[in-house]
């Protein structure tokens, strides 16, 4: 299905719908957080507000805020833990391996990194 821009009385950035694509989360159920969380607390940025709903085991977390015409702007959402498949497991991977290397394996690694590889 294809995610809409504007959904469940919010209006969502292109970067939220990329992370719902690369995580896995359907638009739907991250709306259900967006509208009936069990928990809401500022975010890190001034006028943000982070939404968390547990469903199951998971936690979603999605961040918005409200623009000049009073409208909710939904900027980033995700799931942790992160579901199978979805990116953020590859990113954990990378980071155990780079963890566990040598020094010369961890400067090939960040070599390779900054090159986009």
């Amino acid at each position: 299905m294809t995610n809409l821009r504007y959904y469940k009385g919010a209006i969502w950035t292109n970067h939220a719908l990329e992370r719902l694509d690369q995580r896995g989360l359907t638009q739907d159920l991250a709306a259900q957080a967006f509208n009936r969380p069990d928990n809401s607390i500022q975010g890190k940025k001034p006028g943000t507000i982070e939404f968390q709903k547990r469903v199951g085991k998971s936690l979603i977390t999605i961040i918005s805020k409200k623009n000049e015409k009073n409208e909710w702007i939904i900027l980033s959402c995700w799931i942790d833990p992160p579901l199978p498949g979805s990116i953020d497991i590859l990113k954990q991977e990378q980071y155990k391996k780079y963890q566990k290397a040598g020094f010369w394996k961890r400067l090939f690694i960040s070599f390779k990194n900054q090159l986009g590889f």
